[in-house]
């Protein structure tokens, strides 16, 4: 009858560290919105946000930059007010246009570092600053190669203002500066596994896939938009599902 009882406990605790394990891995499911340039186009972004807001099962959102105009103050306060509609976190990236006349500084003051990472769940998440030519310097590449070396996330995922190459090929010289320093950035990404890269910059969506690392280009919320509407035109965000391990990816336009 001992043994019985003994046999009987020893199932039911099995039974529960299956449990346990099984919620810890399901926990590790999320969705995350990624969206971009939405300088000069206050109604389009607010659409958005309202779009965003609609969204089920939300972590955070990234901002691939541009997100003022020309650096100055009142461009971040509205931008700040506006953001502050969102039922989520927002991550931003620095753009070109948000660094200009000191910008940046103020970019620095209200949201952080310029380059950072951070772990949610699995996966590792890495913002970079290349809005500029001299932003992008051999101490946050070291610091990027470091970074990458380190993190034992099952995901990750790299946010930029500008693409390392344009997935549309309709605007190839519109990218990071130095070919010589984003082949090899392209090659670190392929070496330590990175899922996506994201960024801004183009105005429009834009997809493609180089040597196992999906690259996305979206930069649609709002600013002027430069790709024809027949090849990612259009204003959108791109929602990121992880889940059992598995990582999706779908464009939704703000306006249908």
């Amino acid at each position: 009858m001992a043994n019985k009882s003994i046999r009987y406990w020893f199932l039911v605790i099995i039974w529960l560290l299956f449990l346990g394990s099984w919620s810890f891995a399901s926990s590790d499911s999320f969705a995350f919105i990624v969206f971009g340039d939405n300088r000069d186009g206050d109604k389009i972004f607010m659409d958005l946000i309202q779009k965003v807001n609609g969204e089920k099962d939300i972590a955070f959102a990234v901002n691939t930059g541009d997100l003022v105009s020309l650096g100055r103050q009142s461009e971040y306060a509205k931008y700040k007010k506006m953001i502050s509609k969102l039922k989520i976190p927002v991550y931003n990236v620095l753009g070109n246009h948000d660094g200009v006349y000191g910008g940046w500084r103020t970019f620095q003051k209200l949201f952080g570092a310029l380059y950072y990472s951070f772990d949610y769940q699995n996966s590792h998440f890495i913002i970079l600053n290349n809005a500029f030519r001299e932003s992008f310097n051999p101490s946050q590449f070291d610091w990027l190669k470091k970074d990458l070396a380190a993190t034992k996330a099952r995901h990750k995922f790299v946010f930029m203002h500008k693409p390392t190459f344009d997935p549309s090929e309709i605007y190839k010289d519109y990218i990071m500066s130095g070919r010589e320093v984003t082949q090899e950035l392209m090659q670190l990404f392929t070496k330590r596994k990175v899922d996506y890269v994201f960024a801004g910059h183009i105005h429009g969506y834009a997809k493609s896939e180089r040597n196992g690392v999906t690259y996305v280009v979206t930069a649609g919320a709002g600013a002027p938009l430069y790709l024809p509407a027949a090849v990612g035109g259009f204003n959108h965000y791109v929602r990121i599902d992880v889940e059992d391990g598995k990582v999706s990816d779908r464009v939704v336009r703000v306006y249908d």
